[in-house]
């Protein structure tokens, strides 16, 4: 396999939503399930969302030492066709390097540790997955977390560039019709493969792989 290995970890609802019904980020993981993800996204070569959740939440995206002795920080990468990553985000702090990914020449002017990537787009103006993680991979990153949102999430299940799918069900309902969902596409079915559930804290993480 000539591209990174990808896994998909995310947190919700047991009715399937992924924040509050403003869309703003909100906190579904438990302490322990805290613990699990910062460890996984150590264990990462990369760590990717979309600029969705960057304009949203704003988040780091780092290891916090809290969960993890020594953290290795991940390269954090933003999926940003029209480069709206603002310049004091706190994803393109000194902390790590950041990747950019954009669909067009990008004017804006961001640290040293920040590089830009012109790729190439779908039909959708969407960036080009496949041809991303080709370059990606090229670039020596073989494990690929992606965190979200829903339309990332979307993305890469509907392309089948998913190996491993973690999601924790906190024990909480948020309702609302509008409210984030995991994925937020019409798309032909996907065959999941259950391979382990596992308590942790209140709640109950399901690990998935993809039938292909």
């Amino acid at each position: 396999m000539n591209r990174p290995r990808v896994l998909i970890n995310c947190a919700m609802s047991v009715d399937g939503k992924i924040a509050k019904p403003s869309g703003k980020q909100m906190k579904i993981s438990s302490e322990e399930d805290l613990k699990r993800m910062y460890k996984l996204r150590n264990e990462s070569d990369a760590v990717l969302v979309g600029i969705g959740t960057v304009l949203s939440d704003d988040p780091k995206l780092t290891v916090k030492e809290k969960y993890v002795k020594n953290p290795k920080q991940p390269i954090r990468i933003v999926l940003d066709t029209y480069c709206r990553t603002p310049t004091d985000a706190k994803i393109v702090n000194e902390k790590a390097k950041t990747i950019i990914v954009v669909g067009y020449d990008c004017k804006k002017k961001f640290g040293e540790n920040v590089e830009v990537i012109n790729c190439k787009k779908t039909k959708e103006n969407l960036i080009g997955l496949e041809y991303l993680l080709d370059v990606l991979f090229k670039r020596g990153i073989k494990k690929l977390m992606v965190e979200g949102g829903s339309t990332v999430i979307s993305n890469f299940l509907q392309e089948g560039l998913v190996e491993d799918f973690y999601i924790y069900v906190g024990p909480m309902i948020i309702g609302g019709k509008n409210t984030p969902t995991l994925v937020n596409k019409d798309f032909k079915n996907i065959k999941l493969r259950l391979v382990e559930t596992k308590n942790i804290g209140p709640g109950i993480l399901l690990h998935y792989r993809l039938i292909k």
